[in-house]
């Protein structure tokens, strides 16, 4: 993957070392002192360059200016952004880059956006004074789209846009800005309308961070306090870490992965965003001051899956909290097999580093462990080596491997470690263009069923889960273990669960153990026996989600949200009447799956 393997049984030796031992470490060390093992050299640092922002600015300008396709204003605002990222800080070509975007953020009715385009601009050093005059316009045209009735800001900004008319006249002679500004505000449209739905909890939970009043802890898992009616959400929190796919680096924010049109970068690299000055100086306190300086790197490569980022990240994460390398091996070492979620003064919060310590992982000896995946793990460690401060001193890659710092070894032990946590826990969100991999310690607490009452989903910066069916009180939580046995056989669901479990019967639920069958050879409910009043409401329901199944596939948010109520109602009902499995059970199972899966995605075109 990352080495040129030799031939011969210098390779041959070595895989039977790495396979003869038992731990993390051990297994490390086997590939570090591989002699023959030849890695490639790595590049250099990604840095931030005029000419790239300049690059990205010009492919803004031709999709703009040229491509009129569905997606174009969402799409140039994208070239922009990432000529902002690769702009140096205090360059022109940041303002110029900010102030393009500007000009689509207003095309697309975003005014709210173009106005913090347009501070930017103005505060970043070498913004042309010749085109002051423009930006103060349109700044002044936002004020009057969001506020018709104020007069203040906008008087504000087209006295300076006067102020700076002379400049504009010297290279525009004939630049007339009564006549300009006029055929603006005639063609001047309403903010766009965005309408998200953003999941709520009613009561919080008093120990669980991010709980309702639903759920409590009985011995490690969550059970339900009261009846919970479908829909509702039990836990809505920030994920512990996320990682999002390289197509939406530019288009999402690297901390919380919301979706942003208004994208800073960081100071030091090039290859991410974020949505707000909040979120960057909380990422950058927290993990991305370590990972900024490799991250550009480990993305050079298209081998390196979202697994190893996550687990840069996470490791970056880790150390910054327990205050160095070695301050976190001793975190872990004392860290004992099934130890329990920490409370902190009667608080249980899950994504804390302590509590991620305390995940299951694949062990050393799991088959997961592999030759390759360790090799990957060398390589991650002589980037850190080359490119940070962590053993002590940038190190190169010759004077590395001849280093006897036992800190190598640490590094390369805790990380091959969080990789398998990593592997173990994290979950993989697809919904249209996004996919994003996400550790959600709070799944450890649910237990594990192929007929699941609850599922979650990715809401803007938040992760939720919402009850599946109605739960009663004292009910335990149950989340899906591969899938659901509404789409998958248990004979797949159980190849699928032995590749991490080696127990002959790797689930023990009621769908397992009584083998229902997928959807497709379920009963129907009009072949079950039931009282005639109950058959004909339950066709009336089926009747009427069918005639919802457009707004299902096609409908905006706010269509979307005029069914959620009818579906959950729905859902409550055909599993009050009908307690064993049937076709339209599973039916309406998918399909509000799929109503809040659609409803909360949170990538979007521009139109």
């Amino acid at each position: 993957m990352y080495f040129n393997y030799p031939p011969g049984d210098a390779v041959i030796i070595a895989r039977r070392q790495f396979s003869q031992k038992t731990t993390f470490k051990d297994k490390f060390e086997v590939i570090w002192n591989f002699t023959a093992l030849d890695i490639k050299r790595t590049h250099e640092k990604v840095d931030k360059t005029i000419a790239n922002s300049i690059h990205w600015r010009t492919i803004g300008n031709n999709l703009y200016t040229t491509v009129k396709n569905n997606d174009y204003l969402s799409k140039s605002i994208e070239a922009y952004t990432k000529s902002i990222a690769f702009a140096p800080v205090g360059s022109n070509e940041l303002s110029l880059a900010y102030a393009n975007r500007s000009a689509v953020l207003f095309k697309a009715r975003l005014y709210q956006d173009c106005l913090l385009d347009i501070e930017r601009a103005l505060k970043s050093t070498g913004y042309p004074d010749k085109l002051k005059t423009k930006l103060f316009i349109r700044q002044s045209l936002c004020f009057k789209a969001l506020n018709p009735n104020s007069r203040l800001e906008r008087c504000i900004s087209n006295a300076n846009a006067i102020q700076w008319l002379p400049d504009l006249m010297e290279s525009y002679p004939n630049y007339n800005l009564k006549d300009e500004y006029l055929k603006m505000i005639n063609a001047l449209e309403k903010p766009r309308d965005i309408i998200k739905f953003s999941p709520e909890i009613k009561n919080n939970n008093s120990i669980i961070v991010g709980g309702s009043d639903a759920i409590e802890l009985n011995e490690q898992h969550i059970v339900a306090t009261r009846d919970i009616k479908s829909g509702e959400f039990i836990y809505i929190s920030n994920p512990f870490a996320t990682v999002l796919c390289n197509e939406l680096r530019f288009t999402n924010c690297w901390h919380c992965c919301r979706q942003t049109w208004v994208g800073v970068p960081c100071d030091e690299c090039p290859v991410v965003i974020y949505c707000s000055q909040e979120c960057k100086d909380a990422a950058w306190n927290s993990y991305h001051n370590l990972e900024c300086l490799i991250l550009g790197q480990l993305l050079k490569y298209s081998q390196m899956s979202p697994d190893y980022l996550l687990t840069v990240k996470i490791i970056s994460k880790a150390i910054n909290s327990a205050g160095g390398l070695i301050e976190l091996k001793k975190k872990i070492d004392n860290i004992k097999e099934n130890d329990e979620m920490i409370f902190t003064n009667g608080i249980l919060d899950v994504n804390t580093i302590d509590n991620f310590n305390r995940l299951d992982y694949f062990k050393a000896t799991s088959t997961e462990c592999t030759f390759e995946l360790t090799a990957a793990v060398v390589w991650i460690v002589t980037i850190f080596g080359e490119k940070t401060n962590i053993f002590g001193k940038k190190t190169s890659l010759k004077d590395l491997h001849k280093d006897k710092n036992k800190k190598i070894l640490i590094l390369g032990e805790l990380i091959l470690r969080y990789l398998m946590t990593v592997n173990r826990n994290a979950q993989f969100f697809k919904e249209d263009l996004m996919w994003l991999h996400v550790n959600i310690p709070f799944r450890k607490l649910i237990k594990k069923s192929c007929d699941p009452n609850v599922d979650w989903v990715f809401s803007d910066s938040n992760l939720g889960f919402y009850a599946t069916k109605p739960i009663k009180q004292g009910e335990p939580l149950l989340s899906s273990v591969v899938s659901s046995y509404h789409l998958t056989t248990k004979v797949n669901r159980y190849r699928a669960i032995g590749l991490t479990n080696d127990d002959p019967v790797p689930c023990k639920c009621t769908a397992c153990v009584e083998n229902w069958p997928t959807i497709e050879s379920l009963p129907s409910f009009l072949s079950m026996r039931l009282p005639i009043r109950i058959k004909k409401e339950m066709s009336h329901m089926i009747l009427k989600l069918e005639m919802m199944q457009n707004i299902l596939c096609y409908g905006d948010t706010k269509t979307l949200l005029t069914v959620k109520d009818s579906l959950n109602s729905m859902n409550d009902k055909i599993h009050q009447y009908i307690t064993c499995p049937c076709r339209e059970k599973s039916t309406l199972h998918l399909a509000l799956r799929g109503f809040y899966c659609k409803l909360l995605k949170i990538h979007h075109t521009l139109k």
